[in-house]
């Protein structure tokens, strides 16, 4: 039995001859083959030109070569004195259809730039690729119906008593016209199983693993992986989702794959942590910058030769000097960007999207995916997405356990509650402290009790403060493992940051601290939101410290359940 892609059919195939044919691939072929349906992709050719493509099916064998084949159904006439191709439903309805064999041969065509984009050494390769067409409720006979339709090419209905031996004799047509070499057989079938076999599970090593939860959490949903599928067909798109529900690791997937397809891409989000972390953890991939927003402002800016200075009034120079530093900055070097993928949308100002649009070799047609999470709105900024339409939506969260997502769940505001796709996990733990924040004595307990007794690894723990570290870092030295707010240190200390800091992060187990009207000032006005992004930054168990006489009122009643005693 075949391997299908995806599995099974998708529910919304309309097409009955195309849920004909997938049946009679997966039933009557050998385990040696990969039949993917339903399928596109985004790539550029030799000359650095766009060329998209998609197929109904893309059948794959490692030994006799790869085959595009569309498919049409119902009774088929075509007209060659006017070009035209028309088929009848069973309703007795005429439609005009596009010309099946020009449409399979430019999806070869396209499919064979993506896979010479993926892996350049097939560019003098000698792969077996060809195209076919099916029309699997008529009956075509014997005879060609033009020289460039050969029958070897054609499958019709009765071709489907036996579909196995008329692949093997399509197959074998295109392998006829010239000799193949094996060895580049092989690659081409590997750089189409990266292109187009999207994974069940990869893990990009931006998330921890700590024991079945972690394992768990990262496995994708069906609906992050429909996602994928579809972005494959949008040049552009915006993706809303809750937190934990797979944005980034939805956006870095995405811009690798474009980058593997020869497409220059960049990855941007606004928090600096985040960037640096995406850029460690994908190390240096060809054809894709990750880069913090105004650090590519800055750095386009300095190469450009006008970079402005920072001054004291530091909002504004973030909010408006360097993102019209990087208008001309793109203005006078020019595009280089076939692709942007931005993550973290929502604290991107209105003003940002027309300078960033800039850098796309075809601002109005480029590549643009923006992922965002308006719950995760910390500063106070318009933003309308300069992308129409409604947005495609995440609604499971994947990353946290249930029992944290229910914590979350208190700060969340819309219309409609996201679901937990994680296990049950343990319930979140609050501990009432004595004495001065940051409640050292508490902390250092709860740290011995982590790594002690449950061996929870130290780079697998991080301490978040409401709003400012001071308090918190002026303890350092005395904690055991040592505090520290350097990232590059995790492991060795135990890393403390801001939620601010720390948003767009994930971490296994997540203690928060500092959380209460005196520490947080300004942003106790919008305690919700802050909320919601530090208890969502935990996947596997989260630790809430909290004054045990005279803490804010409304920080003990959001985490009011059972709260453990210090």
């Amino acid at each position: 039995m075949a391997r299908m892609i995806p599995t099974p059919i998708a529910g919304e195939t309309k097409s009955d001859a195309e849920r004909l044919l997938y049946d009679a691939l997966r039933d009557a072929l050998d385990d040696d083959y990969v039949v993917f349906h339903s399928v596109a992709w985004q790539g550029v050719n030799g000359e650095g030109r766009r060329r998209d493509g998609e197929a109904d099916f893309v059948i794959a064998h490692p030994r006799l070569g790869i085959l595009v084949l569309e498919v049409k159904g119902g009774a088929i006439r075509h007209d060659p004195s006017d070009g035209r191709w028309i088929s009848t439903g069973r309703s007795g309805r005429d439609v005009h259809i596009h010309d099946p064999f020009a449409q399979a041969r430019e999806s070869k065509y396209a499919l064979r730039d993506a896979l010479v984009s993926a892996e350049p050494a097939l560019k003098s390769g000698r792969f077996n690729l060809g195209h076919a067409v099916a029309f699997p409720d008529a009956v075509v006979g014997d005879a060609p119906l033009r020289p460039d339709q050969a029958r070897q090419i054609v499958l019709d209905k009765a071709d489907l008593a036996d579909v196995a031996a008329w692949i093997a004799r399509a197959m074998d047509y295109w392998q006829s016209k010239a000799p193949r070499d094996a060895v580049a057989q092989l690659a081409a079938m590997e750089a189409l199983m990266c292109l187009l076999a999207n994974p069940r599970e990869f893990r990009p090593a931006l998330w921890g693993e700590i024991a079945q939860w972690q394992r768990e959490l990262i496995r994708l949903t069906d609906q992050q992986f429909a996602i994928l599928n579809m972005l494959n067909r949008q040049r552009r798109a915006k993706i809303c989702g809750c937190a934990g529900s797979g944005k980034t690791l939805i956006a870095v997937e995405k811009a690798v794959r474009l980058a593997r397809q020869g497409m220059r891409v960049l990855l941007t989000c606004f928090n600096r942590p985040l960037a640096r972390e995406l850029r460690d953890r994908l190390g240096r991939h060809a054809n894709l910058d990750a880069v913090n927003f105004h650090d590519m402002c800055a750095q386009l800016a300095e190469e450009a030769g006008i970079l402005p200075q920072k001054g004291d009034d530091l909002q504004a120079f973030y909010d408006r000097l360097l993102p019209e530093a990087l208008m001309s900055a793109a203005d006078k070097l020019g595009p280089r960007y076939d692709a942007i993928i931005v993550d973290e949308g929502q604290d991107f100002a209105d003003e940002w999207w027309v300078p960033l649009q800039m850098l796309l070799r075809d601002p109005d047609d480029g590549i643009l995916y923006i992922f965002y999470d308006d719950n995760q709105k910390l500063y106070p900024r318009s933003r309308t997405l300069p992308i129409p339409g409604e947005p495609f939506e995440l609604t499971i969260n994947c990353r946290s356990t249930q029992r944290i997502h229910r914590q979350v769940m208190k700060f969340y505001q819309g219309q409609s509650q996201p679901l937990s796709g994680g296990p049950e996990g343990l319930p979140p733990e609050v501990v009432l402290c004595a004495g001065k924040r940051p409640f050292a004595p508490e902390l250092q307990r709860i740290l011995d009790r982590l790594i002690g007794e449950g061996r929870v690894p130290p780079e697998h723990i991080t301490v978040l403060a409401g709003a400012h570290l001071d308090w918190l870092m002026r303890h350092a030295s005395a904690m055991r493992p040592r505090l520290t707010d350097d990232p590059s240190r995790r492991g060795e200390a135990i890393y403390c940051s801001t939620v601010h800091g720390f948003k767009g992060l994930e971490s296994p187990v997540i203690i928060l601290t500092n959380v209460d009207a005196s520490w947080l000032g300004d942003w106790m006005k919008d305690l919700p939101r802050l909320l919601y992004v530090a208890c969502s930054r935990a996947s596997a168990h989260l630790i809430v410290l909290l004054a045990r006489d005279g803490g804010d009122p409304a920080v003990h009643q959001a985490f009011a359940e059972r709260p453990a005693q210090g």
